[in-house]
C-alpha cells in the first residue's frame, strides 16, 4: 500500500491543490456559488427522499426496519422543501461548511503528498515514468 502511495504522491499532491483552489473559489466568488450549492442540495435531498420513501413502501412487507427507511425519506423530502423556502439560511451554512472542508483536506492531502514524496528517491523521474506508462498504457 505504501508503495502505491509514494509511486503516486503527485496525484495526492493534484487532489489536494485541486481541493485548496475549489475551497478559494468558494470563498471568492460566494455568490454563484451560494446558489449552485442550495439548488443541488435541496434537489438532492428532496430526490433522496422520495427515492428513499419509494423504497420504504415497496419493501414494507419484506423488511422490519422499513420504518427506518420511510422516517429518512420523510426527513429528506422535508429538508429539501425548507431549502426551497429558505434558501438563504441554507446557503450561509452550506458555503462555510463545504469551504473550510475543502481548505483542510486539501491542506492535510498537500501535507500528506510531500511526507511521502521524502519517503521515495528520484520522486521528479517516477512521477514523469509514471505519466509517461500511463499514455503508453492509454495509447494501445
Amino acid at each position: 500500500m505504501v508503495t502505491r502511495l509514494t509511486r503516486k504522491w503527485w496525484l495526492l499532491a493534484l487532489r489536494g491543490m485541486v481541493a485548496v483552489l475549489f475551497g478559494l473559489a468558494a470563498l471568492v466568488w460566494p455568490g454563484a456559488t451560494l446558489t449552485a450549492l442550495v439548488l443541488l442540495f435541496g434537489a438532492y435531498a428532496l430526490v433522496d427522499g422520495l427515492l428513499a420513501l419509494i423504497v420504504s413502501l415497496l419493501d414494507r412487507q419484506e423488511s422490519d426496519h422499513g420504518w427506518a427507511l420511510l422516517l429518512k425519506g420523510l426527513a429528506g423530502i422535508a429538508i429539501g422543501v425548507l431549502t426551497f423556502l429558505w434558501p438563504s439560511v441554507t446557503a450561509q451554512a452550506l458555503v462555510y461548511l463545504i469551504a473550510a472542508w475543502a481548505i483542510l483536506t486539501g491542506a492535510f492531502e498537500v501535507v500528506a503528498a510531500v511526507d511521502l514524496r521524502n519517503v521515495v528517491e528520484g520522486e521528479r523521474q517516477l512521477a514523469w515514468g509514471n505519466l509517461i506508462e500511463h499514455e503508453m498504457m492509454g495509447a494501445h
